[in-house]
């Protein structure tokens, strides 16, 4: 068998029509990527067994990790120089380049950025964040798709 270990994951995104293209998430613990489809039942009278027709393709997905605020696309902070208290070369407090509501380009990576990877577009529907007095600050990203997913080798 050629099982794959999780720990080599990567998650990619930026808004849509970003000149920079997607940029790895930090700290990512977990993805999950859900392909559907619509059906339509044609069963008629007289038939023994149903009868069901594929119509409209779907995917939703989630991302999951520690927030950080010099994340690219999640965090508060607008560079990459000493987070914390404001400062001129530190810009803490600034909108995440993703929000909810946004439309995202994402490539998700079950196995490093050399392997085949999922990519597409997809609308945000929801961000949290959530934080306990034990442990790092967490986040969730739910995404719904728009359009094809690709599989990329």
């Amino acid at each position: 068998m050629a099982e794959v270990k999780g720990v080599n994951g990567v998650v990619k995104i930026a808004p849509t029509g970003d000149s920079a293209g997607p940029v790895a998430l930090l700290h990512v613990t977990s993805f999950s990527l859900e392909e559907t489809t619509e059906t339509i039942d044609v069963t008629s009278m007289g038939d023994t067994s149903r009868a069901i027709l594929a119509t409209f393709k779907g995917f939703s997905g989630t991302v999951d990790g520690y927030w950080d605020i010099q994340d690219a696309m999640l965090g508060h902070d607008s560079d990459s120089t000493g987070a914390g208290a404001d400062s001129a070369a530190d810009i803490v407090g600034t909108t995440p380049q993703v929000v909810a509501g946004d439309t995202i380009d994402f490539e998700l990576y079950p196995n490093g950025t050399s392997s085949t990877y999922y990519s597409g577009s997809a609308i945000v529907t929801s961000i949290s964040r959530s934080a306990s007095f034990d442990g790092a600050v967490e986040y969730s990203i739910a995404f719904e798709g728009t359009g094809d997913l690709t599989y990329a080798a």
